[in-house]
C-alpha cells in the first residue's frame, strides 16, 4: 500500500476563530487546528437548516444532489438542489433553485432512493418499489417540471435492493444495488445505453450494502461489504470497471477481527477513489478512511474519534482538492474535511445537534465548491423530519508570532 506524501511547509501558529450560530450553536475549534496547504484555515459556518418534508409522517433515508458539471458555454452552474425521501411507502423530491424552494412533490411508490443530476441540469432518480410480487430497482427522470413513470432498471427473478446511483461525465447513468437471483446475494451494475438498461451482476463481487462512483475517465468504481467465510465479519471490498472488465476484488478494510459495513465512495479529478466505512473497534463503530486505485491503497485510517458510536458515513469531493466525510452519533451530525494533497484531517465540525436524535448525514459538493448537508432529524417523538443545510466557508488569516521559532 501507499500512502500520500505531505507537502513541506513552515509550521504557523493559527488564530482560532469561534463562530457561533443562533440555531446551532458553536462550530469547535481545537488549540492544535492544522493549517491548510496556503497557510489558512478553514472554517464551516452554519446557516439556519430548512425543515424540507415538513410532514407528519415519518420522512427518513434522505439524499441530495447538487450541480456536478457544467454546462459547455454556460459556466458553471451551481445553484441547484434536489432532495428525494422516503415517507409512507412513497418516494418525494423537492428542489431549491437560487434561494426558492418548491412544493413537495411525490415521484412514485417505493423506498431507499438515490439521485443525481446530470449537465444539463436534470435530475434521475432510482429507488425500491415493489410490484407483481417482486422487488425491482426502478428509475425516474425529472424533465424540469415533473417526473417521467417509472422504468424497471433490474428486471431480475430475485429481490433486488439498496440501490446507489452515479453519473460519469460523458452523461451516462450507472446503477449498481444486490440482488440474490443467483440463490445468493451478488451485486449487480446497469447502465443506460440511450435507448435502455443493460445489466448484469459485478464478477466475483457477493454480498450486500453498495455504493458506486464514476470518475473523469469514466471509470466505474464500487464498493460493497461481505464475508470471507459464513459468521465472519463482514470487510469491504472494490473493483473499478473500465468499460470493458471488472478489476478482481480488494479487500480495503482488512479487518479480519472487526466488522466492517456500510462503506460509501467518491473520486477525485486524479481519477482516484476515496472510501469510507463504518468499523466495530473495542465495542464501538468508528468512520475510517482509505484511497487510492486499482493495487494501490492507503492504510485505512480512522476519521472519527469520539467515544460514542459513528454510523452511515457519507463522502463527497471537490472538484478542486478537498475531501469531506461526515456520520452520525445518534444526536450529533459531524464532519472533518482533508485536502488531497494533505494526509491530516481538520477539526471536527458540528452540523446539528439535538438530543431528540439525528440521522442519515448526506454530503455533496456543487460545481462551485460548495459544500451541502441533508439529514434526518427527530421533531416529535413518533415524528422525524428530513432537514437541509448550505454549508458556507469563511477564510481564517493566521495569526504569525514574529519571536517563534519556526
Amino acid at each position: 500500500m501507499n500512502t500520500k506524501t505531505n507537502k513541506a511547509r513552515t509550521l504557523l501558529l493559527l488564530a482560532i476563530l469561534l463562530c457561533i450560530n443562533s440555531h446551532v450553536g458553536a462550530a469547535s475549534a481545537s488549540n492544535d487546528a492544522e493549517s491548510t496547504p496556503s497557510g489558512l484555515r478553514l472554517f464551516s459556518l452554519e446557516e439556519e437548516p430548512i425543515n424540507v418534508s415538513m410532514s407528519l409522517a415519518d420522512s427518513r433515508s434522505p439524499r441530495l444532489a447538487v450541480s456536478g458539471f457544467a454546462l459547455e458555454g454556460s459556466g458553471p452552474k451551481g445553484d441547484e438542489v434536489h432532495i428525494v425521501w422516503e415517507e409512507s411507502n412513497r418516494i418525494y423530491h423537492r428542489f431549491c433553485h437560487g434561494n426558492t424552494w418548491s412544493l413537495t412533490r411525490s415521484v412514485a411508490t417505493g423506498e431507499q432512493p438515490a439521485i443525481v443530476m446530470d449537465a444539463a441540469g436534470m435530475a434521475h432518480a432510482v429507488f425500491v418499489n415493489e410490484f407483481g410480487g417482486n422487488y425491482e430497482i426502478y428509475h425516474c427522470r425529472w424533465n424540469g417540471t415533473s417526473w417521467s413513470l417509472p422504468r424497471n432498471v433490474s428486471n431480475t427473478s430475485g429481490i433486488s435492493s439498496a440501490p446507489s446511483l452515479a453519473i460519469a461525465p460523458d452523461g451516462t447513468l450507472h446503477v449498481v444495488w444486490a440482488d440474490n437471483t443467483p440463490g445468493y446475494n451478488v451485486i449487480y451494475h446497469a447502465y443506460w445505453n440511450g435507448m435502455y438498461w443493460i445489466n448484469g451482476p459485478i464478477a466475483h463481487a457477493m454480498g450486500g450494502a453498495p455504493a458506486v462512483s464514476a470518475s473523469t475517465d469514466t471509470h466505474v468504481h464500487v464498493v460493497w461489504q461481505d464475508r470471507d467465510a459464513p459468521g465472519a465479519p463482514y470487510e469491504i471490498y472494490y473493483s473499478r470497471w473500465n468499460g470493458t472488465v471488472w478489476s478482481l476484488p480488494e479487500n480495503l478494510s482488512d479487518s479480519a477481527a472487526d466488522q466492517s459495513v456500510i462503506s460509501s465512495v467518491a473520486t477525485d479529478q486524479d481519477n482516484e477513489a476515496h472510501v469510507v466505512w463504518q468499523e466495530k473497534v473495542d465495542g464501538r463503530y468508528a468512520i475510517y478512511n482509505t484511497w487510492g486505485r486499482v493495487g494501490f491503497w492507503s492504510v485505512p485510517e480512522r476519521v472519527s474519534d469520539s467515544e460514542a458510536d459513528a454510523y452511515l458515513p457519507s463522502i463527497a469531493v471537490g472538484r478542486g482538492s478537498t475531501v469531506y466525510v461526515g456520520w452520525d452519533e445518534n444526536t450529533l451530525a459531524l464532519y472533518r474535511q482533508r485536502w488531497i494533497d494533505d494526509a491530516r484531517w481538520s477539526q471536527l465540525t458540528l452540523v446539528m445537534s439535538d438530543p431528540m436524535g439525528v440521522a442519515d448525514l448526506q454530503l455533496a459538493v456543487d460545481v462551485n465548491g460548495q459544500l451541502h448537508a441533508v439529514w434526518a432529524r427527530r421533531v416529535a417523538a413518533d415524528n422525524w423530519d428530513v432537514f437541509y443545510q448550505s454549508l458556507s466557508l469563511k477564510v481564517v488569516l493566521p495569526v504569525i508570532f514574529r519571536n517563534s521559532l519556526y
